[in-house]
């Protein structure tokens, strides 16, 4: 099958049973949405606006929806950076919780996806001004921890290990690789 998609986006299908998820931007970033399609056949199930407002900058070759989508088979989490931030859906579109991270100063956008661990949503804010990890509730959306970073660029997601000793977060960042303990 082939499915037609609407507005820009860069963001990796997320693939859990019979179903896709993607984010896409609408009227040159003026909407974010998320939106879910049959993996069988290709048929839109949902699609949900997440944000509307005026559009930050972003370059050419980022766009207002590069961050992929993060689910568990129960809720689907979705990172639109200065676009309204994080927001969580059920897997069948019904919305639970949204949450603004911040402004995201810099001439680039955003692009780290959301990792869930166990019951919190983790998510790279990383920004030429005032840069954190964060870790929400994936229930509520409300904030359990939030550990600053170095103010810079940068884009990555954060990868979870398991040491033979513990669980280390690793987000590469411009300064370097660094570990954080998700707890």
């Amino acid at each position: 099958w082939k499915t037609p998609l609407v507005g820009s986006g860069q963001s990796s299908p997320i693939i859990w049973g019979d179903r896709i998820f993607l984010t896409t931007a609408l009227e040159e970033g003026r909407q974010r949405v998320v939106f879910c399609i049959r993996r069988t056949d290709g048929a839109q199930l949902w699609e949900r606006v997440a944000w509307t407002g005026q559009p930050e900058p972003t370059h050419e070759m980022n766009g207002w929806a590069s961050a992929s989508c993060a689910t568990d088979g129960e809720r689907v989490v979705a990172f639109f950076g200065h676009g309204g931030g994080l927001h969580c859906y059920t897997v069948e579109g019904e919305h639970l919780w949204s949450r603004e991270l911040g402004t995201f100063e810099g001439p680039w956008g955003t692009a780290a996806s959301p990792l869930i661990v166990r019951d919190m949503v983790i998510q790279n804010c990383d920004s030429d001004a005032g840069a954190f990890l964060i870790a929400v509730d994936k229930y509520t959306g409300d904030e359990i921890w939030r550990t600053p970073r170095p103010d810079y660029r940068g884009w990555s997601t954060p990868v979870l290990i398991r040491t033979s000793r513990r669980e280390e977060l690793v987000l590469n960042g411009h300064t370097g690789v660094t570990a954080y303990d998700p707890n």
